[in-house]
């Protein structure tokens, strides 16, 4: 619990009140059908006022499991919108200041919050923004559906709100991801197998919980290295990292292949493949072009990059930072390395590299591991 204010400084006034949108689409013609309930004998959207210091996830208790009833775990906050400014007096919260603030937040409910909704014996109901403004005075109700409304009609496509992809959806990567941050308050963050395979089965990229320059709540930064997951739905290039960053690639469950060689050699024999199973590792040198390939669809790994000194930060410049990608990958002189066009890439290897830059579902995992095999066996011959 925080420690309460000192006596000398005023208590804040909770001036913000959130409003959870829950949405569902369920006709492919129709428009989004939003979740609103029975409180103080008016129709609303889940709303609870925040209380002083307190953080979004310990306000969205009361709204999801002491007024909706669903089960901790069961609801995820997506995206949250602009505050809206308010004036005048609430007959809902009669403790306000003349001049308060709306919050809305979109929010994402697993399968089982979906049933749990279903099976509620709260007094709910599902209403249009255009039912919402045609037919509810409440002030507040109304001023988040035109605002909802006037969102989608945005010209700036940064400002414009796509409704049918924030409606009846379950939790996004980011969601899952930032929730487990948001649980891990101390020095010492665990990170359990299963909410790394349920945060990586949301999305279809690595889960990187460090990075030089953090872009995501859930990631801290890496000073000196970084640390991600990832599965066979990421989509992999060949590339080669500068002094002095080492990668260590370990294997958590399927098979990976891991193809490399000493950037300033020369030849499609120059070339290497390993092949590694469930508890291997592989640790790549700097300035060693490399390749990583999953054999199987539910492959599992992790990545750790660091550096020996310096900074680890950027793309595209190989001195002492990031990488650069393969000539064959971009096919332009400012991505490549400074070996440009100067080697070549063997057949089975481009085969796939081309894969593996396809979207997860346009994949021939069965091809995929038949040009794996064909090339360790060609390699030991």
């Amino acid at each position: 619990m925080p420690n309460p204010l000192p006596p000398s400084l005023p208590k804040p006034d909770a001036r913000v009140v959130l409003y959870c949108l829950v949405g569902r689409h369920t006709d492919s013609a129709g428009p989004v059908e939003f979740l609103l309930m029975d409180k103080n004998g008016s129709p609303t959207f889940p709303a609870t006022r925040f209380r002083s210091r307190e953080d979004l996830y310990h306000a969205l208790v009361r709204t999801m499991e002491e007024d909706l009833g669903l089960p901790r775990g069961a609801y995820f906050p997506e995206q949250e919108l602009d505050m809206l400014p308010s004036t005048g007096s609430s007959h809902r919260y009669p403790g306000l200041t003349r001049q308060w603030h709306l919050y809305p937040v979109f929010i994402s409910l697993t399968e089982e919050g979906w049933q749990k909704l279903k099976e509620s014996q709260v007094p709910i109901r599902w209403m249009t923004l255009d039912a919402i403004l045609a037919t509810i005075q409440e002030s507040n109700v109304h001023a988040i559906a035109a605002d909802l409304k006037a969102r989608t009609q945005a010209t700036d496509s940064d400002q414009r709100l796509d409704l049918v992809s924030l409606a009846s959806r379950v939790p996004s990567m980011d969601a899952l991801a930032s929730a487990w941050a948001a649980a891990q308050e101390s020095g010492v963050r665990i990170v359990q197998g299963a909410a790394v395979q349920r945060i990586l089965g949301a999305g279809d990229r690595a889960f990187n919980l460090r990075v030089a320059d953090p872009y995501l709540p859930y990631q801290r930064q890496g000073l000196g290295f970084t640390w991600s997951f990832f599965t066979a739905k990421d989509k992999q290039d060949i590339h080669v990292h500068g002094l002095p960053a080492v990668e260590i690639y370990g294997v958590l469950a399927g098979r990976l292949q891991l193809w490399a060689k000493p950037m300033n050699q020369r030849g499609v024999r120059t070339w290497q493949c390993h092949l590694l199973s469930a508890g291997d590792w592989a640790e790549v040198e700097p300035l060693h072009c490399h390749f990583a390939c999953w054999l199987d669809t539910e492959g599992l790994g992790t990545v750790i990059k660091a550096a020996g000194s310096g900074p680890l930060a950027g793309v595209g410049r190989l001195g002492l930072a990031g990488k650069s990608t393969c000539q064959w990958t971009e096919g332009t002189k400012k991505l490549a390395c400074s070996a440009f066009k100067q080697c070549q890439i063997p057949p089975a290897l481009r085969t796939l590299e081309t894969e593996f830059k396809k979207d997860f579902k346009d994949r021939d995992f069965p091809r995929i591991a038949q040009v794996v095999l064909a090339a360790q066996e060609a390699q030991e011959e």
